[in-house]
């Protein structure tokens, strides 16, 4: 069990964000932001009910399946996931997860419930400057096959990108999932701005919490094991690809020269592959 405080505030930790998301302190705050990005009533909103993100398996021997979040509004159902580290399947998962709980969610008035993923992405998989990125079942042409799906990923490193004219609500939400260098830093930030005091107070009293430091410690180094792996696939995967290269060069005779200067092979390894 941890005893320190963490040096670094991590909000991006799913730990945090779980507990932060589903607290009654950040309730009007979170209401305020899916009311702004959905267009959701927020009468709504109000009567929404929040829970942990594991579904049902369909059959016994199927792999379990979760999210970070889930919240059922009157019509729909909300998925909140935290996507701090990039993986090569991370987006995959995140969609798998939301057609599974489509396809075991209750009818209203002899329709599915509309199905809504919320991705709050620590990192730029896209290479864009936007802060919101909306996706749909949609053909080539931009025709919607269905309006019950939509998945939102919100690139939080351009939360405050000026030429973007997003809701301020939303900006503000997005801004708040960063990482600080210490609950003195938060505390300051956020100082004087009266709708995030009480989220900022959860998480001080959350880093005071033994038990759920357990749980934050455990998220982070996960965190790090989950990058090394993805880290190490990449890696591998340039290298294959590097290999792949050199052995067509080598069928069209190329000097070992040329081929080390475009792949970035020794000498030793493409003569190995002859």
């Amino acid at each position: 069990m941890s005893k320190n405080k963490p040096k670094i505030i991590n909000m991006l930790n799913d730990a945090m964000f779980k507990s932060i998301i589903r607290s009654k302190e950040a309730r009007p705050l979170v209401n305020n932001f899916l009311h702004s990005l959905t267009h959701i009533e927020e009468e709504k909103l109000e009567k929404a009910t929040y829970m942990g993100g594991e579904i049902a398996k369909k059959h016994i021997q199927e792999k379990g399946k979760s999210s970070d979040i889930i919240i059922t509004v009157e019509d729909c159902k909300i998925i909140l996931e935290m996507n701090q580290t990039d993986t090569l399947d991370i987006f995959d998962k995140n969609t798998s997860y939301a057609f599974a709980l489509s396809t075991i969610s209750t009818h209203i008035r002899g329709k599915r419930k509309k199905i809504i993923v919320i991705n709050f992405d620590g990192f730029n998989r896209f290479k864009t400057d936007e802060p919101i990125l909306v996706f749909r079942l949609q053909d080539e042409h931009g025709h919607i096959e269905s309006e019950l799906y939509l998945s939102f990923h919100l690139i939080l490193e351009n939360a405050k990108k000026s030429q973007y004219n997003i809701p301020k609500e939303v900006e503000e939400f997005m801004d708040f999932f960063q990482k600080y260098e210490s609950i003195e830093e938060l505390k300051e930030k956020y100082k004087g701005k009266e709708k995030f005091e009480g989220m900022v107070k959860k998480v001080e009293e959350l880093t005071q919490d033994e038990d759920f430091l357990m749980y934050y410690d455990l998220e982070e180094k996960h965190k790090h094991e989950k990058q090394s792996s993805y880290e190490l696939g990449i890696e591998r995967g340039m290298e294959q690809n590097s290999i792949e290269i050199a052995r067509k060069m080598i069928k069209k005779n190329k000097e070992i020269s040329e081929i080390m200067e475009f792949t970035g092979l020794t000498k030793k390894e493409i003569e190995s592959l002859k």
